[in-house]
């Protein structure tokens, strides 16, 4: 019955109520006593309907099956007009489970203070229908159980939830008050109070089942993450190939040992990561790992840096100083560019990896170090070797365990999560929402050689977020040096002869190389096997700037 209906009945006997002097006038006794007592009765029920409106609305406001189960039972005490109840529910064995005992003050009382007998529910639980009993003390099935006789049960209430065809539980109240009968009008609503309730508690059930549902997808997401993570990630070098994947295995199984490693690479593919990966997987992990590239200073510096100096060892040492293997002194050193070191520095290190000591520039005093020696090179060592610019000593102590990373052509397959990881990194930094690469765009990040490899791809998503403004979408437009490499491919396909198209390729090349070196002219000479001055040359006929190499 709905709010409406209720207001109708309501009005209506208030206007009988009103209208009951007049029947008093004409009506004899019998009558007027009669009529009152149906009125009595009926208001009574009508109480209890808006009763039962207000409780199923507040049912229906929680689905939260604690708090649920608390209010169907102070529900159906105030109904009864009880002092306790409890509810149980079937488990999945389909066996009743003790779920929550409450007195009408609304305070949780403990399952052990309700002795009542167990036949009462099980009666209930298994036939499906409602047990009213009005007064327990003088009921023939009930009056010399122990439990009435000591709580001097008066009445007692044992209702089934029933969902469609299932018995889900069974709600109990009950009274030792002897002034208290339940009357067939209040059966009939605790018995559609039990109905709500059962719906109310199935609905909770479900939403519970759903959170429940949703924090495990959240979970295996999150975990499923953390799995691909594990794929295409190690100690924060992104791999999904399957040389990454092998070079991932190598530093797991060297990198508790003391064992010196070369690690060969083309530049920007990750060399010092990887040098990193192994300090932070070996036992020297509290220990400080210092970089250092042997070919960014001039050779003094550079032995100086290494070693440290003495006070006085040379102009401008004004004081004594440690170099930098005493400073990695329990922990590791990584000499990037191995291969430019100068050929007598190179002797003095040989010393160091074979000995354990240094000597600082200008002093006699030698000093024990304990260094783990990680070195990296982008040049062919053994090259270097037979042109006598590289001890053969010096790499065979270097190269005991080798390890080359694959170009970024060579290794198509971490293409994309590399170009996901730097999304995720820049987008943070610029506080831009997520980005996302159209398809046709992706497809080029896919298919260029990337001749500066991660670095290189790592700066061009850099430059495209920061290119693109406010949008949201990386289009080819962001990305300027592929327009550059469209145009080089027209300009080679236009027609011309052969010296023509020749140096097209040669001037697509030398911007390659520029790019890749920073503008060094004298490594961009010697990658080529040219002179600096042909370098010179070449970029003043052909109009190269730096701006055409970004």
């Amino acid at each position: 019955m709905n709010d409406d209906k209720i207001g109708k009945v309501s009005d209506f006997f208030a206007e009988v109520e009103n209208n009951l002097g007049e029947i008093e006038k004409t009506g004899s006794a019998q009558a007027k006593g009669t009529l009152s007592t149906e009125l009595k009765k009926t208001r009574h029920r009508l109480n209890k309907l808006e009763m039962l409106i207000d409780i199923t609305k507040n049912l229906n406001s929680t689905l939260n099956i604690n708090e649920l189960l608390a209010g169907i039972i102070d529900s159906v005490i105030r109904l009864a007009d009880t002092d306790r109840g409890f509810l149980m529910l079937a488990g999945q064995d389909g066996s009743l489970q003790f779920r929550i005992a409450r007195d009408r003050r609304e305070q949780f009382l403990d399952q052990d203070d309700f002795e009542v007998s167990r036949s009462i529910v099980s009666d209930v639980f298994e036939k499906g229908k409602p047990l009213f009993i009005s007064n327990a003390t003088e009921d023939a099935q009930f009056k010399d159980q122990q439990s009435v006789i000591d709580l001097r049960l008066h009445t007692a209430v044992c209702v089934p939830l029933k969902l469609e065809n299932r018995i889900i539980g069974v709600i109990y109240t009950d009274s030792s008050r002897l002034s208290k009968e339940l009357s067939e009008d209040d059966m009939s609503i605790v018995t559609a109070f039990a109905a709500q309730a059962a719906i109310a508690i199935e609905n909770a059930r479900l939403h519970g089942e759903l959170m429940l549902s949703r924090e495990n997808l959240t979970r295996e997401n999150q975990q499923l993450k953390q799995e691909l993570s594990g794929q295409y990630e190690f100690s924060g070098i992104i791999g999904k190939s399957k040389s990454m994947h092998d070079i991932f295995g190598v530093i797991e199984r060297v990198a508790p040992l003391d064992t010196t490693i070369l690690i060969h690479g083309e530049t920007g593919t990750g060399k010092e990561l990887i040098a990193r990966a192994i300090h932070h997987h070996s036992l020297r992990r509290d220990g400080a790992i210092v970089p250092i590239n042997c070919g960014a200073m001039p050779p003094d510096l550079l032995e100086s840096e290494l070693f440290g100096h003495k006070k006085g060892a040379f102009t401008g040492a004004v004081s004594d100083k440690a170099g930098l293997f005493e400073t990695a002194n329990g922990g590791t050193i990584f000499l990037d560019e191995i291969g430019d070191m100068p050929m007598p520095l190179q002797v003095k290190l040989l010393r160091t990896l074979q000995e354990g000591e240094i000597r600082r520039v200008g002093d006699n005093t030698t000093r024990k170090v304990d260094v783990r020696v990680i070195a990296a090179t982008n040049r062919d060592l053994g090259e270097d070797i037979k042109n006598g610019r590289f001890r053969q000593d010096l790499f065979y102590r270097l190269n005991v365990v080798p390890i080359t990373i694959p170009p970024l052509r060579e290794r198509k397959d971490d293409i994309l999560p590399l170009t996901e990881h730097f999304l995720k990194k820049y987008s943070k930094k610029m506080n831009k929402g997520e980005i996302r690469i159209v398809p046709e765009t992706m497809k080029i990040l896919m298919s260029f050689d990337w001749p500066g490899n991660v670095r290189e791809l790592e700066n061009t998503i850099e430059r495209s977020l920061a290119l693109c403004g406010d949008s949201n979408i990386l289009s080819k437009e962001f990305f300027p040096q592929f327009g550059s490499e469209a145009g080089f491919l027209d300009e080679l396909g236009a027609r011309g002869t052969l010296k023509e198209k020749l140096a097209v390729v040669e001037k697509q090349i030398i911007m390659e190389v520029l790019a890749e070196t920073g503008w060094k002219i004298t490594r961009a000479a010697e990658i080529l096997g040219v002179t600096r001055q042909h370098i010179h040359n070449k970029i003043k006929a052909n109009g190269i700037s730096r701006d055409l190499t970004q």
